[in-house]
C-alpha cells in the first residue's frame, strides 16, 4: 500500500474540518454533536506543574556561599627542618655510591625497560533489539509497544519490529477526497518504504478517529465500507470485498465494542500493492451520536504480512489513556 495523501488538516488549506470525521463543516450525514463535548474516551486536562522550593545554601564566614575556611598555621620552622634533613640524606647517598664503584670505573647506566605489548580484544557487534516507543506506558499485549492518541484520550498497541509511530500523534492521515474523507490520528505504519521508489509505502497502517452514527455496530459497518472504498480502489476500480459478521468484543477494562473485518481483493493491484488485504474496524464508547473508531489495514500474501491473529490483537488493544 501507499499513503494516499500523507498528513493534512484544516491548517493547510484554510478549510475547517469536523474533528470527528475530517469532513468540511456542513457536510455531515448525521446531526452534528458538539465536538468539545465528545473527546473519545473522555476529556483530559492540563497536567499540574510540580512546585519546587528553592534551597538557600547557608553562608559561612571566610568562604561566602560555601564551607568555612580552616585557620592558617605558620610553616616556617617545619620547612627549615625538612631542608636540613634533605641535605643530610644527599650526603649519605653520595658517599655510598663512591664506596660501591671501584676507582677508575663508571657506573653503568640503567638499561631502558623493554617495551610492553598489549593485545586488543576484538569487539563483537550485535544488532540491538528495537526499542519501544513510549516506554513509560505498559502495553496490554506482551512484548509490543504503546501508541498514544491524545485527540481521543486513547492508547493501543502495535508490535515492536518493523513498526514506526508518527512523531506527532496528532497529525491527521486521510483517505479519500477532502469533501468525504476517512481520517485518523495516532498513526502507526508497518514496513515503511518497502516499495523501491516510494518512501511513503507501507504494508500495514493503523489509527484512531471518531465517526458519527447512532450505535457502535452502525459506525463500524459504515466506517469499514468507506475505508475500503477509499484505501483500496485503484483507477476507479472498486475492490472485491468479503465482509464478516460484526463481532461483539471486550476491550481492556471490560469496555464493550463491535469489530468488523473484511478481506479485500484488488482486481488490478498497483506496483506497491498486495493482491489481498485485511481491513478491520472497531467501534466503541457510543454516546448515541458518535463512536470512537479504531482502524487497521494490512497487506496479505506477502513476506512479513501481519497475521489476522495479530491484527485482532492490535485492534482489540484500544483503551482509554490513564
Amino acid at each position: 500500500m501507499s499513503s494516499p495523501g500523507g498528513h493534512w488538516g484544516s491548517h493547510e488549506s484554510g478549510q475547517q474540518y469536523d474533528p470527528l470525521t475530517g469532513q468540511p463543516v456542513g457536510g455531515a450525514q448525521y446531526p452534528q454533536p458538539d465536538a468539545q463535548q465528545y473527546q473519545g474516551f473522555g476529556a483530559y486536562g492540563q497536567p499540574q506543574q510540580p512546585q519546587y522550593q528553592q534551597y538557600q545554601q547557608p553562608q559561612y564566614p571566610g568562604m561566602p556561599g560555601g564551607y568555612p575556611t580552616p585557620p592558617k598555621k605558620s610553616k616556617g620552622p617545619l620547612i627549615t627542618a625538612i631542608a636540613l634533613g634533605a641535605v643530610a640524606l644527599i650526603a649519605i647517598v653520595t658517599t655510598a655510591v663512591v664506596l660501591l664503584v671501584p676507582s677508575g670505573q663508571q657506573a653503568s647506566p640503567t638499561p631502558p625497560p623493554s617495551p610492553s605489548t598489549t593485545k586488543s580484544t576484538p569487539t563483537r557487534t550485535t544488532t540491538a533489539p528495537p526499542s519501544a516507543a513510549n516506554p513509560d506506558l505498559q502495553p496490554v499485549v506482551p512484548g509490543w509497544q504503546v501508541v498514544r492518541v491524545p485527540k481521543r484520550t486513547a492508547l493501543y498497541d502495535v508490535p515492536l519490529a518493523g513498526w514506526e509511530l508518527d512523531p506527532d500523534p496528532e497529525n491527521i492521515q486521510a483517505y479519500g477526497p477532502p469533501d468525504d474523507p476517512v481520517t485518523m490520528t495516532g498513526v502507526a505504519d508497518y514496513m515503511v518504504g518497502f516499495c523501491p521508489g516510494d518512501p511513503r509505502s507501507y504494508r500495514a497502517t493503523s489509527g484512531v478517529s471518531a465517526r458519527k452514527g447512532p450505535d457502535d455496530t452502525t459506525v463500524a459497518n459504515e466506517t469499514l465500507a468507506k475505508l475500503v472504498q477509499h484505501a483500496h480502489s485503484r483507477d476507479g476500480i472498486a475492490p472485491i470485498v468479503e465482509t464478516g459478521a460484526p463481532e461483539h468484543i471486550q476491550l481492556p477494562g471490560n469496555v464493550p465494542a463491535v469489530r468488523v473485518t473484511a478481506r479485500v481483493t484488488l482486481p488490478k493491484p498497483g506496483a506497491c500493492d498486495a493482491a489481498t488485504a485485511l481491513t478491520s474496524v472497531v467501534a466503541t464508547n457510543s454516546d448515541g451520536q458518535s463512536s470512537v473508531v479504531m482502524m487497521a489495514t494490512a497487506d496479505q500474501g506477502v513476506e512479513g504480512a501481519l497475521s489476522q491473529e495479530d491484527l485482532n490483537k492490535l485492534t482489540g488493544s484500544l483503551r482509554a489513556a490513564p
